[in-house]
């Protein structure tokens, strides 16, 4: 990852729990559906190649979208909604724990780039021979997984998650962003991939190549936010999100954004929310969860 001072490893809820799990499809007779699913309980995000026929997902909320082979469909795990696959259509899904796409985005160098893919259903093309390969590597991996299966699944899934970025579209606007960024917008992106290591301003500043008193001037200007407001929104952001939206514990979550100790994390998210991080997760879970689906009840 990237470099930062030693910190306490971040403890697992389940260390046996399976982080991805893939399978493939043959061609059937009769049209197949597959509702939301979870990864042993836990929500997940979700893939779908569509390599012969025609598909389509349909949403709780919004238009749906049809897919025509060979494409690829990318869920977060805060999407619902219904995806089925016409009759004489095959392909191959992939269920992935938030732990190992948060961690893959994380390790990448493009990680600023590859962040909406957290947040936002894509559908990207899916002709390259090198798909089909991926989708059947991973499918073995989770079928007979041999000698450092979960790093070699891990790898495989970052290969499919940097496709769809250049397919999707997300590199293009990537480049468009990147061409000619001022040192604020340049200060954004640097914060998108380290806002986990404790990095000080010193240190951000010496890698845009600016003075201090520049990268204040330019944050202010820019977004009329100091930088040390802009990192420490960032980590709110991010903590907001992973209260709301997945079973990992507050020491978990404060690990897992660089905080050494715990009760600083939720000192820090209470100054800045209103409220400890275990009162914003009953808050924002207001509705009931729905029952977990496994992976195993899909056709």
């Amino acid at each position: 990852m990237f470099q930062s001072s030693p910190r306490r490893p971040r403890p697992e809820a389940n260390p046996h729990r399976a982080t991805l799990v893939a399978t493939e499809f043959e061609a059937a007779l009769a049209e197949r559906a597959w509702s939301a699913a979870s990864l042993d309980g836990a929500p997940c995000f979700r893939a779908f190649f569509v390599r012969r026929g025609r598909a389509v997902f349909k949403p709780r909320d919004g238009a749906a979208l049809e897919l025509v082979a060979p494409q690829i469909l990318w869920l977060p795990f805060a999407a619902r909604g219904e995806f089925r696959l016409a009759a004489g259509g095959d392909g191959a899904a992939l269920l992935a724990s938030e732990d190992i796409v948060w961690r893959t985005i994380g390790e990448n160098p493009l990680a600023a780039q590859l962040r909406p893919l957290l947040d936002r259903i894509l559908v990207a093309a899916g002709g390259l021979v090198e798909i089909d390969m991926l989708f059947a590597a991973l499918a073995r991996e989770s079928r007979e997984p041999g000698p450092g299966a979960p790093v070699m699944a891990g790898l495989y899934l970052g290969l499919l998650l940097m496709h769809l970025w250049r397919e999707g579209g997300l590199a293009r606007a990537s480049d468009a962003l990147a061409a000619g960024a001022p040192a604020a917008q340049r200060f954004r992106q640097l914060v998108e991939l380290h806002y986990r290591d404790n990095l000080g301003l010193d240190d951000y500043a010496r890698r845009l190549g600016v003075a201090r008193a520049h990268l204040h001037e330019a944050c202010a200007r820019a977004f009329g936010r100091p930088p040390q407001r802009l990192v420490h929104e960032r980590l709110i952001a991010e903590a907001r999100v992973r209260l709301r939206d997945t079973g990992q514990t507050a020491e978990q979550i404060a690990y897992g954004l660089g905080f050494r100790d715990p009760a600083y994390f939720s000192r820090f998210f209470s100054r800045r929310v209103g409220m400890s991080p275990g009162a914003y997760r009953k808050a924002s879970r207001v509705a009931p969860p729905q029952a977990p689906t496994s992976f195993a009840a899909w056709p």
